[in-house]
């Protein structure tokens, strides 16, 4: 559960650095065992999430991830299912 508490942590850092003009980046590209070497993590503790924090001029109406071609909106009837699993969402789906 620590692992998750993190997350929705980060994500109340985030929702909150927003509200008060400050930019949040999530380096997603990383080695974690090099960023454990690298800033002297113990084995033991799992890095969560490795944040840039910083005042900006001004926020993008589109996310960099989509501006730069990495990934791209999913349509909203796509992530959300009422009492069970969609099946859209597997993996094995998405190579059909």
């Amino acid at each position: 559960m620590a692992v998750y508490s993190a997350v929705c942590a980060v994500q109340n850092l985030w929702l909150a650095a927003r509200a008060e003009g400050v930019g949040v980046g999530w380096v997603s590209v990383l080695d974690k065992d090099a960023l454990k070497q690298v800033l002297n993590i113990p084995g033991d503790i799992v890095p969560v999430a490795y944040l840039c924090l910083g005042y900006i001029d001004h926020f993008s109406a589109q996310p960099d991830l989509e501006r730069a071609g990495w990934e791209h909106r999913i349509p909203l009837d796509h992530v959300l299912g009422l009492e069970q699993y969609d099946p859209r969402w597997s993996a094995e789906e998405k190579k059909s």
